[in-house]
């Protein structure tokens, strides 16, 4: 059977995961890979997507992508037995990595000259707590959110009390194989501006998703720290991480904070000054393990780096990470290294040797390799918490949230209130406020240049046009900026993912994804803020498709024009007519998004 046909709470081994191209991939880099245990936990109300729970975290997919997904059914909810985390107890020598240990990094060099700036990337999950950390690094007051995907540039900062360094957040990216914009944006800036250091933020709280882009990470063979992030919330829960074991097998200093409240931040600045000053990069890059069959795999990648290590070192790619690559099928990688024809041949024959030998595809072969190496990090490092209370309560709320009959009504009902408080409450009366405050200055202006006597022409284009024009504009402002309030509320909340998921199957239909449908309905109120707002969705395409298709949403400014024509041609029908421009905006939007599709 596939994933698609299983039941709600009900478990299935994966035995195959079918598909192609960089979807495929993607779920492999989530976790989706042959031996592990996933369970349905619950449809969207309109039927699609679905929600999994696959190594400890929720995954959504869509119905035609979980049909692609063959699994063996269990007859009920277990735990697969890989993804079992168990401490092993007793204490760890601390290894004293980064700090000037008594273990150093292979292949330093010497220090870097004094004045060198220290380039930092910052590079972790999505909703790892990313952007608080650089926030807490740098001191700036950069944008947080909840949503998926909502660091979407490019952001800079100097280290506090640091000088010549420069830290940049990257978006929030699962792995090293590009699927989305924000991920090649990730991708390229460590491969091409080949920063001095990296700083790896992990959820110590979901540590074996996020371990996953660390392995390929380390692979770039870049000096690097690691911040488990969120360790307040693991020995709160009764959690605990033997720090010491971790850095002595991953091969690179691990520092827990808690960037929300600031903890651990300062040791974490130290280290990453530390190893990016020296020059120390990671001890291991190496996660094979014979006894989970990464023999056929080591194997093959060794024979992959010594046919294209001439090829790496020209194009300057790390060698480790170009083979792995190569094995996955990575077409950008290929592209790069610029193989001739022979050296393509044998990289295939090496591709199908690894596969027959170990009973899986490629891509699979080498996902699964990295995944039984972060178990058996896992196993020995990490003693899992307890369920928390706020997970508990926030299990509760998402029935009614996301539940076939609530969801839509209490979306509308939610909506509905920010529309009512930012134009008809807050944002009107802060607009009120600020359209007097221009009034009485236009007026003071007004009296003053009377009274010198400025030429007439002059005058009229002051009051009339810079005052009066620019004036109308800025009354804009306070909805803007209520209606912004809002939407990063529902952002910081994890509200607008919920959406997504509730509006996803509707949307789909016209070529958007469930993201779309909040900066849809924005437009309804203003097109400026509903265009801003379309910053929160991850995908270019989607961006661009949403922009070009919120003007066709009636918005308050566009009320004045239809109360006009409706009281000069079809006077005693004003609801009636009113109501249908509305719904034509509507279908005409749809139509276009067809077309645009």
């Amino acid at each position: 059977m596939t994933l698609k046909d299983l039941q709600i709470g009900q478990s299935g081994c994966i035995s195959k995961v079918g598909g192609n191209g960089e979807l495929r991939q993607h779920f492999l880099d989530m976790g989706v890979i042959p031996g592990t245990v996933i369970t349905k936990i619950k449809t969207a109300p309109m039927g699609d997507p679905v929600e999994f729970d696959v190594s400890g975290y929720e995954l959504t997919m869509r119905l035609d992508d979980a049909a692609k997904i063959e699994v063996e059914a269990e007859n009920s909810v277990v735990e697969c037995p890989s993804g079992r985390i168990e401490t092993t107890g007793g204490a760890t020598e601390h290894p004293g990595l980064g700090e000037g240990g008594r273990f150093h990094a292979k292949d330093d060099g010497d220090p870097l000259p004094a004045g060198t700036t220290l380039t930092y990337a910052l590079v972790g999950n999505q909703n790892c707590g990313k952007t608080t950390l650089f926030n807490q690094l740098t001191g700036s007051n950069q944008h947080v959110g909840n949503f998926p995907g909502v660091t979407v540039d490019r952001k800079d900062g100097q280290i506090r009390g640091q000088a010549n360094t420069l830290v940049t957040d990257l978006p929030g990216i699962y792995s090293m194989s590009p699927y989305t914009s924000e991920e090649i944006i990730s991708r390229n800036f460590v491969l091409n501006e080949k920063p001095k250091g990296i700083i790896n933020i992990v959820d110590a709280t979901n540590i074996e998703r996020n371990l996953y882009l660390t392995m390929q990470l380390l692979e770039m063979d870049v000096p690097m720290v690691i911040a488990l992030n969120m360790m307040d919330e693991v020995t709160g829960n009764g959690g605990s991480v033997d720090v010491n074991k971790m850095e002595e097998l991953l091969g690179v200093p691990v520092i827990p904070i808690s960037a929300a409240k600031n903890q651990g931040v300062d040791e974490l600045i130290k280290h990453a000054i530390h190893v990016a000053h020296f020059q120390e990069k990671p001890l291991r890059q190496d996660f094979c393990d014979e006894n989970t069959g990464g023999g056929a795999v080591h194997r093959a990648l060794h024979a992959v780096i010594h046919l294209i290590q001439d090829h790496a070192e020209k194009a300057g790619i790390p060698v480790r990470f170009a083979a792995s690559k190569l094995l996955e099928g990575d077409k950008r990688i290929v592209h790069q290294l610029d193989l001739d024809l022979n050296e393509k041949e044998t990289l295939e024959h090496i591709a199908l040797q690894m596969e027959n030998e170990r009973g899986l595809d490629r891509s699979a072969a080498i996902a699964d390799m990295r995944y039984a190496y972060i178990r058996k990090v896992c196993s020995q490092t990490v003693h899992k918490p307890h369920e928390s209370r706020e997970r508990v309560r926030s299990q509760k709320i998402d029935a009614l949230l996301t539940g076939k009959y609530t969801a839509i009504p209490l979306f509308i009902l939610i909506m509905a209130g920010v529309f009512f408080l930012t134009f008809n409450v807050i944002g009107a009366f802060l607009q009120g406020l600020l359209e007097q405050g221009i009034d009485a200055l236009t007026g003071l202006v007004d009296s003053g240049l009377s009274a010198v006597g400025v030429n007439e022409v002059l005058h009229a284009l002051i009051i009339d046009g810079i005052f009066a024009g620019v004036g109308s504009v800025l009354s804009f402002l306070p909805v803007i900026v209520t209606l912004f309030l809002f939407l990063s509320l529902l952002e910081d909340s994890g509200y607008i993912a919920r959406v997504a998921f509730v509006m996803d199957t509707l949307l789909r239909k016209i070529g958007l994804s469930g993201r779309s449908i909040v900066p849809l309905l924005i437009g309804f109120g203003c097109t400026v803020p509903a265009v801003m707002s379309t910053r929160i969705l991850p995908s270019e395409r989607d961006r661009k498709m949403t922009i070009l298709l919120t003007p066709f949403m009636s918005c308050t400014a566009k009320l004045p024009i239809y109360a006009f024509f409706t009281a000069a041609f079809f006077p005693g029908r004003g609801g009636l007519i009113m109501t249908g421009l509305y719904v034509l905006g509507i279908i005409v939007g749809i139509l276009a998004a067809l077309l645009y599709r």
